[in-house]
């Protein structure tokens, strides 16, 4: 005999436990077919045989096999597809978080089916056009301050919304996604110390490696992952491998996501606010990432954070972080996206053009208070009693009284109005009469006059309404001129100081600001309390009905202007200045319609993105669960292959029983 009479009934009994294990695992996997993740299980199977010289053989060519051998169960899967899902659920994820924001913003733009800032646009222009055919009248001037307050209202909305989703974005990165993204590595960490452990001890785990997986894939959606495996190798000799995830920013370097003996450790994720040059948060936020290392749990690896905002590549957290931080055309430089920060930016370029076109129109020419008709120009005469050369200007009908910081020139020299104690500054007398005689002490400082070219010593003085020159004593000329003595007439020239110049600003800042933002804008609170009025025309002689500057303002809101959005920043000096982007061209009712538009395309454009990723996201999806999901035709065939291997391996263990009888018993009897 080549082998022992009873290997084939091992061979049997060997070829039943597969079949029973194989049957099992059928099971195991028809149980399955609706659990989320499950991946198909199998026997792997392997022709068991002894190797090693036999005593009993008569040559190489009759060892036989000693049946088969269960080498253990594993899972179907196609790692080039687990990659390929990966990498495109990273960029579905971009692309969602896009999309999410994109949605929120439609709902504070579009106004294809609703009436808004459009509208109230429209309805500002109609009551100007009232206005104008009824100037200086307070009741139409009022209907427009209505309009205007609408405007402002709808304006104030749209602040607040825009404040709401941004606010809304950064607690949801803050709070939902990196917890998330950190619980993810946390989870995959565990998951990796679990299934060493447990295959360690002879348990191949399969479940577990099924929930790493899902976790793996989870984890993509957020920031692209790249997973490799690596050995184990443990006492006996025994390699189990482990993944080693990783995240390769897009300036080249990767960041290990998992570390330790096992994959045990892993990194963590943070998100900070960030700050503009004034100390105060600036809607931007920073991705920090501490990467995994091979120190123990307890150790202080904090010097080991490092920044990766700027080097985010496709993931939830790479669109939302764009959505934050980035505003297109609006960045200076430009940046590659428009992020929640274009649309505010762009309404604040609108906001400010209107506010300031409108207030620039309303500008007041007249000093709100201070000397009003005050001559420029005088007579030269000769006292018919004295014969005194005499110089007057009639300032009698002059009203009000000088301002601080009000300059005055006399024949050429400025003069300051003021407390009196500086250089060339004359003091401020309790009445105009008062100051004026001060202005004349101060002018007697140099006198002398030319009466018909001849230099006459004189004084100055203010009486009785009239600022006037007169000679020391009588002339002996007829008096035809009086200049001074570099030949030039006598001339005062006054203008009220700017700051003195009563405010007809239409709208105003909230917060005592010089810029104005879509929440700071008010409406001025001396045209609310009608203090002030939209001024009809800046015409000194403009009669009552005079409408020049309201056509001026109803014109400017259909005039094509450029609108540019203002900011501050800091030079390389550390001083803060101040920076113009232009927006757009046209007037305010296209202006916020391209901002509309804009919107609606960039919706649109990400949608398309969106639903191409989604679509290959499927397909892959499907490719997997082709390979790796449970198929009920498939178990099916499975149960009849091994059902019937079974019934071949008992069929075989019956017929090596007939056969060892055969031998035992009806053997050697011949001759009895």
């Amino acid at each position: 005999m080549t082998r022992s009479t009873f290997s084939g009934f091992t061979i049997a009994q060997l070829a039943m436990t597969a079949s029973q294990r194989a049957i099992d695992v059928t099971g195991q996997n028809i149980a399955n077919i609706n659990t989320k993740g499950y991946t198909r299980q199998r026997v792997d199977l392997a022709s068991f045989n002894t190797r090693g010289a036999d005593s009993m053989s008569t040559g190489p060519g009759s060892k036989i096999g000693y049946g088969v051998e269960i080498t253990g169960i594993s899972q179907i899967r196609d790692p080039f597809l687990d990659v390929q899902f990966r990498n495109q659920i990273a960029k579905v994820g971009t692309a969602d978080a896009r999309q999410t924001t994109l949605d929120q913003l439609a709902d504070i733009f579009d106004e294809t089916d609703k009436e808004a800032l459009k509208k109230a646009l429209s309805d500002l222009s109609s009551s100007l056009d009232q206005l104008s055919a009824n100037a200086n009248n307070s009741e139409f001037d009022s209907i427009v301050r209505s309009r205007a307050q609408v405007i402002v209202n709808y304006i104030h909305q749209k602040a607040a919304d825009l404040k709401s989703v941004r606010e809304e974005t950064i607690n949801g990165l803050e709070n939902t996604d990196i917890p998330a993204i950190n619980g993810l590595l946390s989870d995959i960490g565990e998951l990796n110390d679990a299934i060493w452990k447990s295959q360690v001890q002879g348990n191949p785990a399969l479940e577990l490696l099924d929930k790493r997986n899902d976790k793996l894939d989870e984890l993509a959606g957020y920031l692209p992952i790249s997973v490799t495996y690596k050995d184990v190798v443990v006492s006996n000799g025994t390699k189990y491998d482990y993944p080693v995830v990783s995240f390769r920013g897009s300036d080249g370097v990767t960041y290990p996501l998992t570390a330790g003996e096992h994959g045990e450790n892993v990194a963590s994720i943070s998100m900070k606010r960030n700050k503009g040059f004034n100390g105060e948060p600036d809607g931007k936020v920073s991705i920090s990432l501490i990467p995994a290392s091979d120190f123990p749990s307890d150790a202080d690896v904090s010097s080991l954070e490092t920044n990766i905002t700027d080097y985010l590549k496709e993931g939830t957290l790479k669109g939302t972080v764009d959505v934050l931080n980035k505003s297109g055309e609006m960045d200076n430089p430009s940046s590659d996206y428009r992020g929640i920060g274009y649309y505010e930016k762009s309404f604040e370029a609108f906001v400010q053009t209107f506010a300031n076109t409108l207030n620039e129109l309303n500008g007041n020419m007249q000093p709100y208070t201070g000397v009003t008709q005050l001559p420029t120009i005088g007579t030269a005469s000769k006292d018919s009693k004295t014969n005194e050369a005499v110089f007057s200007m009639d300032y009698s009908k002059a009203t009000g009284n000088f301002l601080r910081g009000e300059k005055i020139t006399v024949n050429g020299k400025t003069y300051t109005f003021g407390d009196g104690t500086g250089t060339d500054e004359i003091a401020i007398g309790d009445t105009l009469e008062k100051s004026l005689q001060n202005l004349a002490d101060e002018l007697n400082s140099s006198p002398s006059m030319l009466v018909d070219g001849n230099e006459v010593p004189g004084k100055w003085s203010y009486a009785s309404g009239k600022l006037e020159w007169r000679s020391n004593g009588a002339v002996t000329t007829a008096v035809d001129s009086i200049q001074t003595t570099d030949k030039k007439d006598i001339s005062v020239v006054y203008k009220a100081n700017p700051l003195n110049i009563k405010n007809f600003d239409l709208f105003q800042t909230s917060d005592g600001s010089n810029r104005f933002t879509a929440s700071n804008i008010k409406i001025s609170d001396d045209w609310m309390n009608n203090s002030i009025h939209i001024i009809s025309s800046h015409k000194e002689d403009a009669g009552s009905t005079a409408n020049d500057n309201i056509i001026k303002m109803l014109k400017s809101l259909t005039d094509e202007r450029v609108f540019k959005y203002e900011y501050t920043y800091m030079d390389t000096n550390g001083v803060a200045q101040t920076g113009y982007i232009t927006h757009y061209t046209g007037n305010f009712s296209q202006c916020y319609s391209n901002l509309e538009n804009t919107q609606g395309i960039d919706s649109s454009a990400n949608q398309a993105i969106l639903n191409n990723h989604i679509s290959v996201l499927q397909q892959t999806a499907d490719s997997k669960d082709a390979v790796s999901g449970v198929s009920l035709d498939d178990e099916g065939i499975s149960l009849m292959q091994y059902q019937r291997s079974f019934s071949a391996a008992a069929r075989l263990m019956t017929t090596l029983d007939e056969a060892l009888n055969t031998l035992i018993n009806n053997t050697g009897i011949v001759g009895r």
